[in-house]
């Protein structure tokens, strides 16, 4: 079977918060696209359930608001106990879109320089 994916996905690893109801846990995101999100959990997500998720950019201290539906979900536990989840965006303020794009061009565009 193909890849459904109709955009360019970024790979990059950042922490986020998630918010369930009146819990909070951590989570990571490895990966940005226009639409969504991937990210890697210890929690089980739900196909159409609403999430709301918290993160920094590193070196930015405002934090970033994104509100999504869970696109699909990955249940069966990794040999880590960690479980993969797709988020398509529901809203996300333009200014934020802005400063994660920002964040993740210039990771993919500027290499790393090693001393």
């Amino acid at each position: 079977m193909g890849e459904k994916r109709r955009n360019i996905r970024f790979n990059i690893l950042m922490d986020a918060i998630c918010g369930r109801g009146e819990s909070f846990k951590k989570l990571k995101i490895n990966n940005f696209s226009r639409d969504g999100v991937g990210i890697i959990s210890s929690e089980t997500f739900q196909q159409g359930e609403d999430v709301e998720l918290e993160m920094t950019i590193p070196g930015d201290n405002m934090p970033i608001m994104l509100h999504g539906e869970v696109a699909w979900s990955n249940n069966s536990e990794s040999d880590d106990g960690k479980h993969k989840t797709g988020l398509r965006f529901k809203n996300v303020r333009n200014e934020d879109r802005s400063r994660i794009l920002e964040y993740i061009y210039q990771k993919w565009i500027v290499p790393n320089k090693e001393k």
